[in-house]
């Protein structure tokens, strides 16, 4: 497993390189986000490799199986093709909800939004849960983070991840140290230490109804 130490002041993103060819070749990996690290893949590779690196050994009482996954985004460009977007408001005096949300990306928000025939079927359809099974939707991010960033900004599409969190509990796992005990004996190609972070995860905001819902709080609620 291949890992990589940086520093989020970006004098030494060149390391970041090989990252990046093997994310393009299909690896699975961990990357820190402006919350927590997320395990993270192409949507053009995206297969239930990724899930089942989050769902091996876990107890049924922790099942995760049914965990949802989000895209992280290069702009807000993405998220228009993988999702039918955010309302641009209308005469009749809907809110124009696009230009609020440009005034807080990148940041640490999650986005729900009605995904597009763009998006694999696997990354809204999977799991045994019937939870998620008949979902349409997708969680956006765009991370405000100085080493994510510079990954996506290198890729050619965004990325399919998921919050890291331990195996037989249902928290996050903050220290890329300990990230890379418990995975990579499970077959994580790389990951990426951008330093300890702390646990306060993106404020998920549910944009599929008629008004914008906060479903989650987190740490967009305190910016």
């Amino acid at each position: 497993m291949l890992r990589v130490t940086v520093e989020p002041t970006g004098q030494d993103f060149w390391k970041l390189d090989p990252v990046v060819d093997l994310i393009n070749s299909g690896a699975v990996g961990v990357i820190p986000t402006d919350t927590v690290y997320d395990i993270s893949m192409l949507s053009l590779h995206f297969s239930f490799v990724l899930v089942s690196h989050i769902s091996v050994e876990q107890p049924d009482s922790v099942s995760r199986d049914c965990e949802p996954l989000s895209i992280l985004c290069r702009s807000l460009r993405d998220i228009d093709t993988y999702t039918t977007g955010f309302p641009l408001g209308t005469n009749q005096g809907q809110a124009n909800i696009f230009r609020a949300v440009k005034r807080i990306l990148p940041g640490p928000y999650t986005f729900i939004l009605p995904a597009t025939k763009e998006l694999p079927k696997q990354c809204i359809k999977h799991g045994s849960s019937t939870r998620y099974a008949k979902r349409r939707q997708v969680g956006v991010r765009m991370p405000d983070d100085p080493i994510c960033q510079a990954i996506l900004q290198n890729l050619e599409e965004p990325l399919i991840c998921t919050s890291v969190k331990y195996l037989s509990e249902d928290e996050w796992i903050l220290d890329p140290v300990y990230i890379a005990d418990i995975y990579e004996p499970l077959g994580l190609d790389f990951i990426v230490d951008g330093g300890a972070r702390i646990a306060d995860p993106s404020t998920v905001v549910d944009m599929t109804g008629s008004y914008p819902t906060i479903i989650s709080s987190g740490k967009g609620s305190k910016a």
